[in-house]
């Protein structure tokens, strides 16, 4: 099933920060879009969850990035519990 999940990183310092990260969603399987909000500071995914889960993809970017992340699934307002930093 499709779903849409919005991920909110820690921190972004530096304009090249968002196009790694959605270099590194794209690279999972069951991704299918990564679209960057530069002005929200948000990366928004549509993936399949039965590939790959939001979890899982906000460990990827803790894993590459050093970056906790939070994500909002479903709609901007509703938040997930899923926060990760690899350190």
């Amino acid at each position: 099933m499709t779903k849409t999940a919005i991920f909110e990183p820690s921190r972004i310092g530096c304009p090249s920060i968002p196009g790694t990260m959605k270099g590194i969603i794209m690279s999972l399987k069951g991704v299918e879009k990564v679209t960057v909000h530069y002005d929200e500071r948000a990366l928004e995914v549509l993936f399949d969850e039965n590939r790959v889960s939001e979890e899982e993809i906000a460990k990827a970017i803790g894993r590459e990035m050093g970056i906790a992340i939070e994500v909002r699934a479903g709609t901007r307002n509703q938040k997930s519990p899923v926060n990760t930093c690899p350190m």
